[in-house]
């Protein structure tokens, strides 16, 4: 690649020895256990509480001194188990935790609704992965026990999508009895079923937690398993095991609020906890009996649902939104207006859930699946990442074994764990790398820092920045850096990027914006000159850095420097992500931008292609944030490209206008006002 010019280009010797010595002082693993030791403390969660059914409380205390290798599973979980979203953080795996993460993520894609197929996956998963973690085998109990209960909630589904073919615009009310409801099933059906969700909860939890879940230390994973539990009882058709059934539910739902846990993290388990609600609910066609003994109403259940909702929308999230979106249209609509919703709640429902439908149709994704509980999005393949930072570099193989003059490992051997057919030991690993200047380990935050009040305080000010939000902004970035240590490489980068940022929206001072944004960026990686940049292996903050610098210069009219950029960061990346067909966080960003080039450029399809195969990738991921932008980008370039091909008129203007609408609909559920305005004002060009 051309060298890159601009201040903060270069960087001297002397600088880049000092980022490199204060990365190693900082050790960053060791941060990913403090934080989990502090985060343990202050829940006065014992070594056995947090690791129980997961890992020994030998082995927690090694990750917690930042001494044990663990998988990205095991790891999540830890945190998920306090309520906490490990997005705060870059991951490495092996390309076996990788490979295993795909076939789980292919049996979500299947369950419920294509049940032969997704049989055929466990059991492929068994046979392939005969050593498997016990968060391994209750996923694959829970996904069979889900599976053993079609009639109990995959059918729902099914009837439901069958009156909505038949009718449309069916009335919410004559809705509850097709989607709403769990058809009870007595006999030895039940009873399996029940002892399959049980057998899948007690893989990490003891026998006997029944009248404890309150008082356990549990992940929205283990979270789920108790609901099928719940689901299983109330199949069984007696009074005691309903009554069970809703005492189990209640301790679901209550369990977040009660253990202190982030949106983020309640937001993989209350959706669904809010669907089963509803489905149990209305399990004999009419709302319950039981329930109006247990003094709980409709109106109770509709809050629940609508709180629920609400935190996907807040979040931009659409983990079970459509099973949601069916079980609260399947309710009586004035439940919403008693509950408190503002006028039009119903409709809006009805809307969001054609959305959603349209969403799933247009890209072949199931809006009815399972999720794992753990994503990739922040994770990179240890494998890959050593290929290319020895591609980078241009090292052999038979040069890239050794730390100092003592070699590694053979170059046969780096050759499998470059293909992920062996995994690198955390020792041998930490050095092969420590040639190249990297010396984070298998876990690293987002920032050099041991405190996550202040990576839940960066999380904030980047998603300020998403809403345009620039007071807001200002004053957190000053709460910021009183909390932070500016001598830190990632830390000095961050505030640098702020900077530019506020340059470039406030002052619209770009040249001077685009010399930050390099400095920034010069913080943690080497300077580009002699090398490909594209086998840099980019993280998270370079990634969105990177892609602001490709912007700038494309704002700037330098549409050959701008290419270069936007095509390295998408090679990078994808490099990266070969394994799970999956995409780092940040690679949509890099889209967006690559995808206005192309449309300046007058690729038109290109650009629609980009867009379109960007939603498909972040429809994997729970939060789908940035897939508003891209819409709107397919309805844009859709539209350019009628005019060129007036051949093609027809296909471009169905295209253009079902995106247009469906940004307007995504601009609504995520609360982005700032969106829907300019979105408004054009609605007379794509929808007339």
């Amino acid at each position: 690649m051309q060298s890159i010019q601009g201040k903060g280009a270069r960087k001297t010797k002397e600088q880049i020895e000092y980022i490199i010595e204060q990365e190693f002082i900082l050790e960053h693993n060791k941060a990913y256990g403090q934080i989990i030791r502090e985060e343990r403390s202050k829940r006065k969660l014992s070594l056995e509480d947090l690791s129980c059914g997961i890992m020994s409380r030998t082995a927690l205390e090694k990750v917690e001194k930042g001494k044990a290798q663990w998988t990205k599973l095991a790891g999540d979980t830890l945190m998920l188990r306090m309520g906490i979203l490990p997005e705060h953080f870059e991951s490495l795996s092996s390309g076996e935790d990788l490979d295993r993460w795909r076939l789980r993520e292919d049996i979500c894609l299947l369950v419920p609704d294509e049940r032969e197929q997704a049989v055929a996956k466990i059991r492929e998963y068994r046979e392939n992965c005969g050593k498997r973690e016990p968060l391994e085998e209750q996923f694959l109990l829970k996904a069979e026990a889900v599976l053993m209960l079609p009639q109990n909630m995959a059918e729902s589904g099914e009837a439901w999508r069958r009156d909505e073919r038949a009718c449309p615009r069916v009335h919410m009310e004559s809705a509850a009895e097709a989607g709403s409801r769990i058809p009870v099933k007595n006999g030895t059906g039940a009873r399996v079923v029940l002892e399959k969700a049980r057998q899948a909860l007690e893989c990490t939890v003891r026998p006997g937690w029944e009248q404890q879940i309150g008082k356990l230390v549990l992940s929205p994973g283990e979270l789920e398993a108790v609901l099928l539990v719940s689901a299983a009882l109330l199949a069984g058709g007696g009074e005691t095991e309903a009554a069970q059934a809703w005492v189990l539910w209640q301790a679901v739902w209550e369990y977040p609020g009660g253990h202190g846990w982030t949106e983020g993290a309640k937001m993989l388990i209350m959706p669904q906890a809010a669907v089963f609600g509803i489905r149990l609910a209305y399990a004999s066609e009419r709302f319950s009996d039981a329930l109006v003994h247990m003094g709980i109403s409709e109106e109770d259940i509709a809050v629940r649902g609508q709180e629920a909702l609400e935190l996907l929308r807040r979040n931009g999230g659409h983990c079970h939104a459509l099973p949601l979106l069916d079980a609260l249209c399947g309710m009586r609509e004035t439940l919403f207006g008693e509950a408190g919703c503002q006028p039009g709640y119903p409709e809006q429902i009805r809307r969001f859930r054609e959305m959603f439908q349209e969403i799933y149709e247009w890209f072949g994704y199931p809006g009815y699946r399972m999720w794992q509980g753990i994503s990739v999005d922040n994770t990179r393949d240890a494998g890959s990442v050593l290929k290319m930072l020895r591609t980078f570099y241009g090292k052999s193989r038979e040069k890239a074994v050794y730390d100092d003059d003592e070699r590694v490992v053979t170059p046969r051997q780096l050759e499998k764990i470059e293909k992920g057919i062996h995994k690198p030991s955390y020792e041998n690993y930490r050095r092969l790398v420590k040639q190249y200047g990297k010396y984070g380990q298998w876990n690293m935050p987002l920032l050099e820092t041991d405190s996550l009040e202040v990576l839940k305080l960066r999380q904030e000010i980047s998603k300020l920045i998403e809403f345009n939000e620039w007071e807001h902004v200002e004053w957190e970035i000053q709460r910021f850096r009183k909390l932070v240590n500016p001598e830190y490489p990632k830390v000095r980068q961050e505030l640098l990027f702020f900077d530019a940022i506020l340059k470039w929206q406030k002052e619209s001072a770009l040249q001077e914006s685009l010399e930050m944004m390099l400095e920034a960026l010069y913080c943690t990686v080497p300077d580009f000159e002699g090398r490909d940049m594209k086998w840099w292996v980019f993280q998270r903050e370079e990634i969105i850095i990177a892609s602001d610098i490709a912007e700038l210069y494309h704002k700037l009219g330098n549409l050959e420097e701008a290419k270069k950029w936007y095509e390295a960061v998408l090679f990078s990346v994808e490099q990266n992500c070969a394994r799970t067909d999956t995409v780092n966080c940040g690679y949509d960003l890099v889209a967006l931008g690559y995808s206005d080039y192309l449309g300046d450029v007058h690729s038109f399809e290109h650009a629609m292609e980009l867009s379109e195969a960007t939603v498909r990738k972040d429809l994997a991921f729970y939060r789908i944030n940035c897939i508003r932008y891209l819409f709107y980008h397919i309805a844009w370039n859709a539209y350019e490209a009628a005019s060129e091909k007036p051949e093609r008129y027809e296909f471009f203007r169905q295209n253009w206008r079902k995106a247009f609408e469906i940004s307007e609909s995504l601009a609504d559920y995520m609360y982005d006002s700032h969106l829907s305005m300019l979105l408004k004002q054009r609605e007379t060009k794509y929808l007339a």
